[in-house]
């Protein structure tokens, strides 16, 4: 805000009367305004423009604004499925989130184990909208998640045939008998 600067006499100085011009002759009341007015700078800090955010502290806030109602994991998992239900057009997300279910913690902190870092960074992107409509269904503001790709099922891919067969028979060990009843070979 630009404000015009005036020119003050100085305490020493004593204010005469010619100087003082009545505001509302009606009223009677007089009010200093010197003669001497210099006008504003001509030019404008950006600065000035800039307004600083207002920042609330922690300590501001009431005791009643942070909600802590206990939950189970059960309407954790409920809650946790319901949004995923409404995730139409992000199938990945969905199906991450159908398929690693949340385990509950302490203090209000729940993990997700992920299978991959893809599926990682799917939740943690889409973790404000999760964590928003968690916090409101469970009525409780200081839920937290937590989401780690999980080391047992990450598994080396498989890029040779001897590595794809060895890897679909350990899934099912009749794999062999197949190939040794029909004389297969393995290239």
């Amino acid at each position: 805000m630009i404000r015009p600067i005036f020119e003050t006499p100085l305490p020493s100085e004593t204010t005469k009367k010619a100087d003082i011009q009545p505001i509302n002759p009606d009223k009677g009341k007089e009010i200093s305004i010197p003669n001497k007015l210099t006008r504003a700078p001509k030019s404008t800090s950006l600065k000035n423009l800039i307004k600083e955010p207002d920042v609330v502290s922690q300590a501001n806030l009431s005791p009643k604004s942070k909600l802590a109602t206990p939950f189970n994991e059960e309407d954790l998992v409920q809650y946790w499925d319901e949004f995923a239900e409404s995730l139409a057009e992000k199938a990945h997300l969905k199906n991450t989130m159908i398929n690693c279910k949340p385990v509950l913690g302490e203090n209000f902190k729940f993990e997700v184990k992920v299978h991959n870092p893809a599926q990682q960074e799917a939740l943690i992107s889409n973790s404000l909208d999760l964590l928003k409509l968690l916090r409101t269904r469970l009525i409780n503001d200081q839920v937290q998640m937590v989401v780690r790709i999980d080391e047992n099922t990450e598994q080396k891919p498989v890029y040779t045939s001897t590595e794809k067969f060895e890897f679909l028979n350990n899934i099912n060990p009749l794999l062999s008998k197949l190939i040794d009843e029909f004389n297969l070979s393995i290239d």
